[in-house]
């Protein structure tokens, strides 16, 4: 299930405040399985997410207008792979 889960993710460059992108996890997906399945299986366990994993990396991106003005800006939160691998693994 995990490694349908990392197969299912976009691939995607960015990356959140871990510098992992799905890039990467696809590329190393037979490597990491395992541990990631064990961790989760530790979480569902203990009932906790782990907090390193809830830190997003907030990103300005420009609407419209004048690029000077903060208002034409919006924010992205960009949030570690790993953490929507694991968010799919709970839903």
């Amino acid at each position: 299930k995990v490694e349908k889960i990392i197969t299912s993710l976009n691939t995607k460059h960015s990356t959140g405040h871990d510098d992992i992108s799905t890039v990467l996890i696809k590329s190393l997906k037979t490597s990491i399985v395992q541990p990631i399945t064990l961790i989760a299986n530790q979480m569902i366990k203990t009932s906790t997410f782990p907090d390193r994993l809830k830190i997003a990396k907030i990103k300005p991106i420009h609407k419209k207008g004048d690029t000077h003005l903060p208002g034409n800006y919006r924010p992205i939160s960009l949030l570690p792979s790993i953490s929507k691998i694991l968010e799919k693994i709970i839903l």
